[in-house]
């Protein structure tokens, strides 16, 4: 079993690089932020913005691609009507999204622009 070196064994170097790495967390847990700012809150809104219309195109997409594969494959799957409700119910959700955020928010064409 290693045994542990008591701190007033330690040498100067294994001592200063402690010391070091203690005043550095200390500095780093202190540093303080502050939640006013000089710029806009639409610096940090807009990138939401793309992030969350990109996410809305790509979905709505899949349920298009769902709805149409579930047509293709009627003859050949038993399960086609749930997978082309499915798709409805994805690609619906761009219209539902759209929807919350004119009630709820600023109109949907300038939240969400791509559609």
């Amino acid at each position: 079993m290693k045994r542990r070196v008591p701190l007033l064994q330690m040498g100067g170097l294994e001592r200063g690089r402690n010391l070091l790495i203690a005043a550095l967390l200390y500095w780093q847990l202190n540093n303080t932020a502050f939640a006013q700012s000089s710029s806009s809150l639409n610096q940090f809104i807009d990138p939401l913005k793309s992030g969350l219309n990109l996410i809305m195109v790509f979905g709505f997409i899949a349920g298009c691609v769902m709805v149409m594969g579930g047509f293709l494959n009627a003859k050949r799957d038993e399960n086609w009507k749930m997978t082309v409700i499915y798709g409805i119910g994805v690609a619906g959700a761009v219209a539902l999204m759209k929807a919350l955020f004119s009630l709820f928010s600023s109109p949907a064409t300038s939240s969400v622009q791509g559609f």
